[in-house]
């Protein structure tokens, strides 16, 4: 990449692996090659997780994929100072997250079109939480693995590793067979659609992985107008907001379960698929429900919120406290 050629880092070094080598891989699992991610994200966000010093992400974003780039300094082989000064100097848009994937990370509200997760299996401590988190905040996973030796294909095994066993480094903790990896991906709750070996002397393991989740339970990705989560529990929004549910072809009703904490009248409309439904007007502090029928629903759904007022609290635009889970969602029968 011609950055690493005109820029020098200090006081560190570029990650020393070649990131891009592995679109060698990619063209010989995917259709496309890396089009093929492109494709299947759709209008959907990447995630590229253990991003190293972002070289895929900005790729991705050079294709037009909106990108979330993470990884974590603690980790990280220069602490993501190096994927920070790529993207100063690239004027990328690429958002750069810190996420410790050995805690108990959360996605809340975000749903990608396809998460790339390339070299980053065998670094964590528990690989069924990662799995299954990301089964239910995205639709495809992209898999790149070191595993066991071939012979020892036939078993569905997993084997951890002393301290400093491979490569003298401390954060390799799983490494799975063929079948181990398959029957994990399974077990959490993906369909592997493609995959591919590369047949070296250590051999690694690519395939493409669609989540059973995404392609059958309602599901919701949140837009603009949404604080952050706040005690596990609830996010404020602001004055407007939006969100898009999928997987929701039979709902009639749309629900919104809010609380209201200013005085005087709150207005509150909705937008779903471009049609507006009727305002409802709510009278002082309490807990809400706006409930109204639609239309049409179908596999995906766009969803738009306004409020008649919010409130400036500390540089913030507060509307109403929706509650986590199923504050916002579409259904089939009145009767909830």
């Amino acid at each position: 990449m011609e950055v690493r050629k005109r820029v020098r880092p200090e006081p560190f070094d570029w990650y020393s692996f070649d990131s891009l080598g592995n679109l060698t891989h990619l063209d010989a699992l995917l259709p496309h090659g890396i089009q093929t991610v492109v494709e299947l994200a759709g209008e959907d966000p990447v995630a590229d997780i253990g991003t190293g010093d972002g070289d895929l992400a900005f790729l991705l974003e050079s294709l037009g994929c909106k990108v979330v780039a993470m990884d974590w300094p603690g980790t990280n082989t220069n602490r993501m100072l190096g994927v920070n000064l790529m993207k100063r100097e690239l004027g990328s848009s690429v958002e750069i997250r810190e996420v410790d994937l050995d805690e108990r990370f959360r996605l809340d509200g975000e749903r990608f079109g396809l998460v790339c997760a390339l070299g980053v299996l065998y670094h964590l401590k528990n690989p069924i939480y990662f799995l299954e988190r990301l089964a239910r905040h995205s639709r495809y996973c992209l898999i790149g693995t070191a595993i066991l030796s071939a012979r020892r294909k036939r078993d569905a095994i997993a084997y951890l590793t002393g301290d400093r066993e491979f490569n003298n480094d401390p954060t390799n903790y799983w490494f799975f067979s063929e079948s181990g990896v398959m029957r994990l991906l399974d077990r959490c709750g993906w369909d592997i659609s493609h995959r591919y070996i590369t047949g070296d002397a250590r051999d690694r393991f690519f395939c493409l992985a669609e989540s059973r989740f995404a392609r059958t339970a309602q599901t919701i990705r949140l837009l603009d107008g949404w604080h952050r989560l706040e005690h596990d529990a609830w996010r404020w929004t602001g004055q407007e907001f939006g969100a898009v549910i999928e997987n929701a072809e039979r709902a009639r009703y749309i629900v919104l379960r809010f609380r209201h904490v200013r005085e005087g009248a709150l207005s509150v409309l909705a937008h779903v698929n471009g049609e507006v439904l009727p305002a409802r007007e709510f009278h002082g502090p309490g807990d809400y429900c706006y409930c109204e029928a639609i239309s049409r629903a179908g596999k995906r759904n766009s969803i738009r919120v306004i409020l008649s007022a919010a409130m400036e609290v500390g540089g913030r635009e507060l509307g109403v406290i929706v509650m986590e889970g199923d504050g916002l969602r579409l259904v089939e029968s009145a009767q909830f």
